[in-house]
């Protein structure tokens, strides 16, 4: 079974056990309450509970988790991940992907076509999201993850093709 981290717990609210979480992307938006998640520092260790409740308050998310009850227990799984299985994310559109998808492609050069790197990781910034590249030459650069830095992606041949103006700019 493969897990997908959705979001990060950041800290107990109140004492009833309510978690604060900062998500990943947009995925935990889009899960509809009741639903299986799993939580644990990563996919292997996690335990199974059910997400009951899930309020956009004006600090941030919050959530119910069924076998977390009280501050006490809402405090151990601070730091830790939220998880669901990768079978059961929401079906994404033509042309969109999710995160990890991205994981591990080629970034080829739109004129040269010749690869300048590998993606090592899809970020979540405050301005934007972005590619985070591992570069030939040993460097990393992060590539803004939108229509005027990323041409096309090929999910089949796991290539992401950049656009030469921000190539220039980045490297």
């Amino acid at each position: 079974m493969d897990l997908v981290a959705i979001a990060i717990i950041k800290r107990a609210v109140g004492l009833d056990g309510c978690c604060g979480v900062a998500p990943y992307g947009e995925t935990f938006e889009r899960l509809k309450a009741p639903v299986a998640v799993y939580i644990g520092e990563d996919g292997r260790s996690a335990f199974e509970t059910v997400l009951e409740e899930k309020t956009l308050r004006p600090q941030g998310w919050a959530v119910v988790l069924r076998d977390v009850a009280g501050r006490t227990a809402a405090e151990r799984i601070q730091g830790q991940n939220i998880y669901i299985r990768e079978d059961h994310l929401p079906k994404l559109g033509d042309g969109q992907y999710y995160h990890f998808h991205l994981k591990g492609m080629a970034v080829v050069g739109q004129s040269s076509g010749e690869k300048i790197g590998t993606v090592r990781d899809a970020v979540n910034l405050p301005s934007m999201d972005g590619l985070d590249v591992a570069l030939l030459n040993g460097h990393e650069v992060i590539i803004p993850y939108n229509d005027q830095a990323v041409v096309s992606v090929d999910g089949e041949k796991k290539v992401i093709v950049v656009s030469d103006s921000y190539l220039e700019e980045l490297l």
